[in-house]
């Protein structure tokens, strides 16, 4: 079986690992320094703080704002589940925004039409590696007090066509190191932001909100356990060594299945700019259903789009979300990832010109 996502842990993430043990350097310590240091340098952000996940950064998030019960938050209807749950488990109002016709991104047009005084935050999210309209939302609602947090979980090292990195155009950004991320620490995630004032209290909040476990004596906010062991961040290290050829490998993967596929009746691509990594390649399907049989009649995975979040009953939903509907009835996920062997796309690309796929 061709599985839908392949990232292996080689031999330097291993001894990276095995290293961090061997030093005692377990929990968090200079291992994590210096994988925090290294993803900074790589956003050009002036604050970065490794976290247990890309769900721990969204949540971190929305409790340095003050995020509480009354407050509402925007998501767009297209995002995995998480960027709502982090809210609304803090007992905030989640109002799902419709996403645009074009791309499967927040839709900057109607977002006023969801404001109201007990609007919080917005949160954007690049889906797949496309960049979303934060700057623009920044611009528009920073002097009135809204805060842009942007879900760039699936979008590490992505950027606009300016070349600022995904995210930090945002008052906050959020990114994952899950294992189906293009850089993994297995679990993990980070926050970044240039703000002092919120990177201080995202550090407390961490740890319990204490300033130090260790000492235990000054309790400043309701904090949680978020931290981020060395030895995860060690695995991270080595990812980073490797980060060029990741890149590399998947964009090789997207440009073949856009060349070889473009031309099959049936399926269609969504465009992507300059600058936006392709964290998975997505199709279009007028036969989603067909397509997704026969991939698996030939032992080959693929992955749907995610349930809309306005199909979610604990959220706020108002308005007209056709066009998640129709992404989600269509958009299909390709065999992808930064160690999925060649010959694997290359029979993925077989199998579809091979078979009738309307």
């Amino acid at each position: 079986m061709i599985e839908v996502w392949n990232n292996v842990l080689q031999e330097k993430e291993l001894k990276n690992f095995s290293d961090a043990v061997a030093n005692r350097n377990i929990m968090e310590g200079p291992v994590l320094k210096e994988f925090e240091q290294r993803v900074k340098e790589l956003l050009r952000a002036d604050y970065v703080v490794g976290v247990s996940s890309g769900s721990a950064a969204l949540a971190l998030s929305f409790m340095a704002i003050g995020i509480q019960p009354g407050d509402e938050v925007i998501v767009p209807d297209l995002t995995f589940i998480a960027t709502a749950n982090a809210a609304c488990l803090l007992g905030a109002d989640v109002v799902v925004a419709p996403v645009s016709d074009q791309r499967p991104l927040l839709d900057e047009s109607v977002v006023e039409n969801y404001i109201t005084p007990k609007t919080k935050a917005i949160v954007t999210v690049d889906l797949n590696g496309r960049i979303a309209c934060t700057e623009a939302l920044k611009k528009k609602y920073t002097e009135r007090g809204i805060y842009i947090i942007d879900d760039a979980c699936q979008a590490f090292m992505s950027c606009g066509q300016d070349g600022t990195m995904a995210g930090i155009n945002a008052d906050i950004s959020c990114y994952s190191f899950g294992i189906t991320k293009m850089v993994t620490t297995v679990m993990g995630g980070l926050v970044a932001t240039n703000h002092q004032d919120i990177y201080e209290k995202i550090k407390i909040l961490k740890t319990q909100g204490m300033p130090s476990i260790f000492e235990g004596d000054t309790y400043m906010y309701p904090g949680f356990n978020f931290k981020f062991p060395d030895v995860l961040a060690a695995i991270g290290i080595g990812q980073l060594d490797r980060l060029d050829m990741k890149m590399e490998h998947m964009c090789r993967i997207n440009k073949m299945y856009r060349e070889e596929l473009s031309g099959i009746e049936g399926i269609s691509f969504l465009d992507r700019e300059v600058g936006e990594h392709p964290w998975m390649t997505d199709i279009i399907c007028e036969n989603k259903a067909k397509v997704r049989k026969v991939l698996a009649d030939n032992d080959v995975s693929s992955r749907p789009l995610g349930e809309p979040l306005h199909m979610a009953h604990y959220l706020k939903s108002k308005g007209n979300y056709a066009a998640a509907d129709r992404m989600r009835e269509r958009m299909l996920y390709l065999p992808g990832g930064p160690d999925q062997d060649i010959d694997n796309i290359e029979k993925v690309i077989h199998v579809l010109k091979s078979n009738d796929l309307k």
